[in-house]
C-alpha cells in the first residue's frame, strides 16, 4: 500500500450497503413468497437507521421494525410514508402521541396495551394497524397465555383494535437443534388458528434457517442483513460482512525485551518487538475484552493483508498492534482493519455476541457508506 501523504486520527467505520442489500436479498428469496419485515432498532444495528432505511426502501422493503416510538418517528422522516412501521414496546401512554402522528403501528404485548390503544384510536376516522404479540416461551415482551382468551374470544374487541399482524419471538432461533424452537413453532400454530384471517410473523434471522415451517406470511431478520451470523451453524446461512472499523496508524515504536506495553502493565515483551499505535479504543466499541496480555491472546486486526494482534490493553483512544513480523512496509496513516468478515469471531473472543459488538460502535467513529 502506498504512503498517505495526508491522515487523520479519528477511526472510520466503514458501512457496505450494498452488502446489506445483498443479505435483504438472499434472505427475500429463501422465504419467499413470505414478505420481509426488517429490524431496524438501535440505529439499524449500529449502521445508521437513516443510510440503511433509505437503502432497503430503495431494494423493495416496505415493512420495518423498531423498538420505541422515538426510532419510527425518525425513520419515518428518512423512508417516507409508504413503508409500515412498527414498533415493538408497544403502545405506552406518552408514547401514543408520537405512535399516532408518525403513522406507526405499535406492536401490542399485553391486554393492558390493547386497553390503552383502542381507548387512544376509538374516535379517530381512520387509525393505523397494530401487530399482537403473544409470548410462546420467551418470557419477554407478548401477552401471556392467561390474557389470550380476551382476544382470542371477544371478536368486538379484537376489531377495534385494527389488528394486522399476528407474532411472537424464537427464544433459541440460535441453536438450531433446540428443543424450544419446535415447541413455540407448535404454539404459534395453535395460537395462530385462533385467528384464521390476520397475517401470521415468528421467525428473526435465525427463524429463517429453520425451515419453511417458521416463515408464516412475514420473516423478521436483524442481524441477518448487517453481516452478522444467527446461527450455531453459520456455514449453512447467506450473508456477506458489512461493517468494518478502520483505525489509522499513529505511531510506531521500539520495544525492548522485558518492557511492557499499555495499561496495568499485562502484556510483557518476551523478546523485542515493533509494534503499532492504532487509534481506536473502547470509546469507538472495540471491548477491553480484546486486550492482549501473556496470558491471553488479544483480538486481531488487518492491515496490508495480514492478521496482526492486540498487545496490551485496549484503552479508551488508543491500541498496540505487534507488528513485530509484518514483512510489509507500512506507512503512517494507513489502516488497521476490525471487523468485517471476523465480526463473529471477534464477539466470541471478547465473550459477547455479534449483535452487541455492532450496537456499541461509537458514535465518535466517522460514518462511510459505499454502494
Amino acid at each position: 500500500m502506498s504512503a498517505l501523504k495526508t491522515h487523520a486520527s479519528r477511526p472510520i467505520l466503514r458501512i457496505d450497503l450494498g452488502a446489506v442489500v445483498a443479505n435483504y436479498n438472499a434472505i427475500a428469496k429463501k422465504v419467499a413468497p413470505a414478505k420481509i419485515g426488517a429490524s431496524v432498532k438501535a440505529d439499524a444495528y449500529g449502521l445508521g437507521a437513516r443510510a440503511v432505511g433509505k437503502a432497503l426502501f430503495t431494494a423493495g422493503c416496505r415493512t420495518f421494525f423498531v423498538a420505541h416510538a422515538a426510532e419510527g418517528k425518525a425513520l419515518r422522516k428518512y423512508i417516507g410514508e409508504e413503508a409500515e412501521i412498527y414498533t415493538l414496546s408497544g403502545a405506552t401512554p406518552k408514547g401514543i402521541k408520537s405512535i399516532l402522528a408518525a403513522n406507526l403501528k405499535p406492536v401490542l404485548n399485553s391486554l393492558a396495551q390493547a386497553k390503552l390503544w383502542a381507548q387512544a384510536i376509538t374516535y379517530l376516522e381512520s387509525s393505523p394497524g397494530a401487530a399482537l404479540h403473544f409470548d410462546t416461551g420467551i418470557n419477554r415482551l407478548g401477552v401471556p397465555e392467561e390474557e389470550i382468551a380476551a382476544f382470542a374470544d371477544d371478536e368486538k374487541f379484537f376489531k377495534s383494535l385494527n389488528i394486522d399482524l399476528i407474532m411472537s419471538h424464537l427464544a433459541c432461533a440460535s441453536l438450531t437443534d433446540h428443543p424450544m424452537n419446535r415447541d413455540q413453532l407448535k404454539r404459534f400454530q395453535r395460537l395462530a388458528a385462533r385467528f384464521p384471517a390476520t397475517p401470521l410473523s415468528l421467525a428473526n434471522t435465525g427463524g429463517v434457517y429453520l425451515g419453511p415451517d417458521f416463515y408464516f406470511d412475514m420473516v423478521r431478520p436483524g442481524i441477518g442483513l448487517y453481516g452478522g451470523a444467527a446461527t450455531d451453524k453459520p456455514t449453512i446461512e447467506s450473508v456477506t460482512p458489512a461493517v468494518s472499523l478502520h483505525a489509522p496508524i499513529l505511531q510506531f515504536k521500539n520495544v525492548k525485551k522485558g518492557e511492557t506495553i499499555g495499561y496495568n502493565a499485562s502484556f510483557v515483551a518476551r523478546k523485542n518487538m515493533r509494534i503499532a499505535i492504532a487509534s481506536v479504543g473502547y470509546a469507538d466499541g472495540l471491548p477491553v475484552r480484546l486486550s492482549g496480555s501473556n496470558s491471553s491472546n488479544g483480538g486481531l486486526a488487518h492491515i496490508s493483508n495480514t492478521a496482526v494482534p492486540i498487545v496490551g490493553r485496549v484503552s479508551m483512544d488508543y491500541i498496540a498492534l505487534d507488528f513485530s513480523n509484518l514483512k510489509n512496509q507500512v506507512q503512517l496513516g494507513e489502516m488497521a482493519v476490525f471487523l468485517g468478515a471476523d465480526l463473529d469471531a471477534q464477539a466470541a473472543l471478547a465473550g459477547t455476541i455479534n449483535y452487541e459488538l455492532l450496537t456499541h460502535l461509537g458514535s465518535r467513529c466517522k460514518r462511510v457508506y459505499i454502494d
